[in-house]
């Protein structure tokens, strides 16, 4: 048995348990435990220190302390810090080791400083329930919630963020910085100034079930993101790499207006599914990112998913896409790396306007897009803007395009500039009264694409091809 020692507030129980740190056996037994009253568990006093050995699932809660960093302290390796009341931070709380950090009842940290307010610097660290609350996001400052802080020379490993409340940050709800095994899940973000999740060089994770709301964007700020998978594109790939291997599944992410609602920068083999996004400028950003260098866009995404989204406007009304796709590079058929993946069985309703479009795709290769239902899109509900290798469009449904000038033709797929090869098949357009202008079925703006149409149903168009000298060939394809 270990032993224990007494203090003022309280006292240390110890218990039998096994001789090494079990992560696993901590978080489904040890903590949960100890907070029904079966472990070991401290009250911290500030008077003097606590000479504590003990069983690693200790349990520190934060009564009668008047220092949540001496509390913090007393935690062990693979033990657990109990946050039970509001706390004022102006300085970090820091978990350098293995632990749990759990927030309950009126628990929070609130700061007005421009500080990360929880900081990870440790692998095999949770974060369960944090409510943590700035002065608001309208503002640009260096304010984070949550701060997962890997390097490259020292990444980091197995780290959940596990619900909660943050709001209110400068920055960002949560950051986290060459990490594997990241598990975001069900925190609600709200009222932050450039980003609910940012990840930044991270692999095999997820960001799942959370809400972002309200990224505002102050000045100077020029871009802004309900979450984004990216790297800093300031360094070489060899020291940033690609963030990989993430799943983006079943967030709801609303009211990003000047930017864009879930994004990736040059990451690979990025999933993004089942999420919702609404009131965003761009709903889905597939892009590429810079090279150091000489600030081209040199890395484009590869081996992308986005499948079964929903992204829609409802009260914003600015041009903008809902899913844009972009390989690297930046002229019609640049020899950069072409953006590769699949866009399946989403829908987007009420984007477009401008140049964009419902779904809007260039400097891509062998891209599939498949599944799409596109509701009261403007202008267009597919773009295919220049660069396409080898792009398939299929089982696409349009309803009720909408022309942003009175009486202006929309079209269905409009192949807008140079250098597509394309196959569209088993696509349509319904009618729904809303209509403001001539349909076209299929536009082609320039001479030099090639398109084969397949089995499409342009009955209820205006114009089944409107075509200015490309190459067009319509197998057994509707009127």
């Amino acid at each position: 048995m270990p032993h224990a020692h007494m203090s003022h507030a309280g006292a240390v129980i110890g218990r039998s348990t096994p001789p090494t740190f079990d992560r696993r056996r901590l978080l489904v037994t040890g903590a949960v435990a100890s907070l029904g009253g079966l472990g070991s568990s401290i009250r911290a006093s500030s008077a003097r220190a606590v000479e504590v050995t003990s069983s690693p699932d200790t349990v520190v809660d934060d009564t009668g302390v008047t220092d949540l960093d001496e509390a913090l302290a007393l935690v062990p390796t693979g033990g657990e810090l109990v946050v039970t009341r509001p706390w004022r931070r102006t300085r970090p709380l820091e978990l350098d080791r293995p632990m749990t950090l759990r927030f309950v009842g009126e628990g929070a940290l609130d700061t007005t400083a421009d500080i990360s307010v929880v900081r990870v610097t440790s692998s095999a660290v949770d974060v369960v329930g944090a409510v943590v609350r700035g002065p608001g996001g309208r503002r640009a400052g260096a304010g984070r919630g949550i701060d997962v802080v890997g390097t490259a020379e020292r990444p980091l490993d197995d780290v959940r963020l596990v619900g909660g409340h943050l709001s209110g940050l400068a920055h960002d709800g949560v950051r986290a910085e060459h990490t594997s095994g990241l598990v975001v899940h069900g925190l609600e973000i709200g009222d932050v100034g450039y980003a609910g999740v940012l990840l930044r060089t991270c692999v095999d994770g997820a960001v799942r079930a959370c809400t972002v709301s309200d990224v505002h964007q102050p000045s100077p700020y020029v871009n802004s993101y309900g979450i984004i998978v990216t790297r800093d594109d300031t360094l070489p790939l060899t020291v940033t790499g690609r963030s990989a291997r993430l799943t983006i599944e079943g967030n709801v992410v609303t009211g990003v207006r000047s930017w864009e609602g879930i994004d990736t920068h040059a990451g690979d083999r990025i999933v993004v599914r089942d999420n919702k996004v609404r009131d965003c400028r761009v709903g889905i950003s597939i892009v590429p990112c810079r090279d150091e260098v000489d600030l081209s866009y040199r890395h484009a995404p590869t081996a992308f998913v986005v499948a079964g989204n929903t992204v829609e406007r409802i009260t914003l009304d600015t041009p903008g896409a809902g899913i844009v796709v972009k390989g690297a590079g930046s002229t019609v058929g640049d020899a950069a790396e072409r953006a590769t993946g699949f866009v399946t069985d989403n829908v987007v309703r009420g984007h477009g306007g401008g140049t964009e479009a419902g779904v809007l795709l260039y400097l891509t290769r062998d891209v599939v897009v498949s599944g799409s239902v596109l509701d009261r899109c403007v202008d267009r509900a597919i773009s295919l803007y220049h660069s396409n290798d080898a792009i398939t469009v299929t089982r696409t449904v349009a309803t009720g395009l909408r022309s942003s000038t009175p009486g202006g033709a929309a079209a269905v797929v409009d192949v807008r500039s140079a250098s597509n090869s394309a196959t569209v098949s088993a696509t349509r357009f319904v009618r729904d009264g809303g209509e403001t202008g001539p349909v076209r079925g299929v536009a082609v703006a320039t001479a030099s694409n090639t398109v084969d149409l397949l089995a499409n149903d342009w009955s209820a168009a205006d114009l089944a091809v409107w075509n200015r000298g490309a190459l067009v060939r319509r197998w057994a394809d509707g009127a």
